[in-house]
């Protein structure tokens, strides 16, 4: 058997370092966020949940040098749940997500800052999404005019 977790998020914090057997490993916080109505109040609301990704060798060195906080992913990799004691004997239990492929990076036009060059995400609460053309929908093929050979 086999499990998979795909998630798609904002880094929040990076932490590269080492293993015990000096392999380069690479911590991530990532920012996965849905937006549900408010029955109560009649207004959206944002949910954000936190996750910690982990990643080893090649992987971790390239996200630790090429990747940024407010960087948009999409990574693959499963789920690991570690029960650990602390001092005073108190069980606790970690989840996270190991990623043993390279998480794509989103372009810059995914975030919100809109400038292809700007260093890192820094969400502005008076900037609205860019404007999709008027004349989107005329632009787009419609699905009968795909050449398909597909023998199906």
């Amino acid at each position: 058997m086999y499990q998979k977790t795909v998630l798609i998020g904002r880094i929040g914090e990076i932490k590269p370092g080492f293993t015990k057997t000096q392999k380069p490993v690479t911590q991530l916080s990532l920012a996965t966020s849905k937006s549900i109505k408010n029955k109560k109040a009649d207004k959206w609301e944002d949910l954000t949940e936190w996750h910690r990704v982990v990643m080893f060798n090649k992987c971790a060195e390239i996200v630790s040098e090429n990747y940024e906080v407010g960087d948009l992913l999409v990574l693959e990799g499963e789920l690991n749940t570690h029960k650990w004691a602390d001092r005073n004997g108190v069980t606790h239990y970690t989840t996270q997500i190991i990623v043993r492929d390279f998480p794509k990076k989103l372009p810059r036009f995914f975030t919100r800052d809109s400038q292809a060059n700007s260093g890192s995400y820094q969400p502005s609460a008076n900037q609205s999404p860019p404007q999709v053309p008027s004349n989107f929908e005329n632009q787009m093929p419609s699905f009968d005019s795909f050449d398909d050979d597909i023998p199906f």
